[in-house]
């Protein structure tokens, strides 16, 4: 039986490794609405806008649209995030919109992320179904007539170019150092007999290396193999040592052929 061979892994001279990314540039603005019940009577379509705030390296306002942007959602309060920087190609960003609980806290039901748009002069971005008026009046989050709202600014600043670190592992030979174990009996503690052929081991490599063992070695039958050798009375010797090999190496070594009859 040829023996199985274990194919070695080694690190190219050539190896390498990079990584594209994307530089943010992040900040954030808390916008407290305060005399909510007036700013209902604002129209279905209008907006009140906050006043400028810079986050991300760029210039900002809030629209809140009290009674919905548009008649189809009325029923909702909406909020977006608008760029009062000139910018002629745009700014890449994304926007997180949080309801803010009473201790300053985002409500995780209540918090909508943008996709990575484009902002413009002409563009915002936001969401005009944010909460519905009912919801927040029914909430704990509305308290004397206020209630506030954080918008997180991400803006992507740059995308560049970096080498990263290869770390190439070698390959393990765990395998050969059991096997030289296994060879120079040093701390063999356990040993069998198979016909007339003895074979010393380690209890502890077997053990950890094969249920079977590990209840032979220090179940119940433990006293019992502590008492000279282990027979092993159906199996033939050139067998045992190719098993003892595999569970010390998970390699099998090559066993002589038998002739046939």
């Amino acid at each position: 039986m040829p023996a199985s061979s274990r194919a070695s892994a080694s690190a190219s001279d050539g190896a390498s490794s990079s990584a594209i990314v994307a530089g943010t540039v992040n900040g954030y603005h808390v916008l407290k609405i305060v005399g909510y019940s007036l700013t209902k009577a604002v129209p279905n379509g209008k907006s009140i806008k906050s006043r400028p705030f810079r986050a991300g390296g760029h210039t900002w306002h809030v629209a809140y649209y009290p009674n919905g942007q548009n008649a189809e959602k009325a029923e909702y309060m909406a909020f977006f995030l608008c760029l009062d920087d000139t910018a002629s190609k745009g700014v890449e960003a994304k926007a997180i919109f949080s309801l803010l609980d009473m201790e300053g806290n985002p409500v995780s039901s209540h918090s909508f992320t943008t996709r990575v748009v484009n902002f413009s002069e002409e563009r915002s971005w936001g969401y005009s179904e944010f909460m519905k008026r009912g919801s927040l009046e029914k909430s704990e989050y509305l308290k004397d007539d206020c209630f506030k709202i954080r918008i997180d600014v991400s803006v992507i600043a740059d995308f560049h170019a970096e080498e990263t670190l290869l770390i190439v592992v070698p390959p393990s030979d765990m395998h050969r150092q059991f096997g030289d174990l296994l060879l120079s009996k040093q701390g063999v503690d356990v040993e069998f007999q198979v016909g007339k052929k003895k074979f010393d081991a380690h209890r502890s490599v077997l053990a950890a290396r094969s249920p079977v063992f590990k209840a032979q070695l220090y179940g119940r039958m433990r006293e019992s193999t502590t008492r000279g050798a282990i027979r092993i009375d159906d199996m033939e010797e050139e067998v045992f040592r190719a098993m003892l090999t595999f569970v010390y190496t998970d390699d099998l070594p090559e066993m002589k052929q038998q002739d046939e009859a």
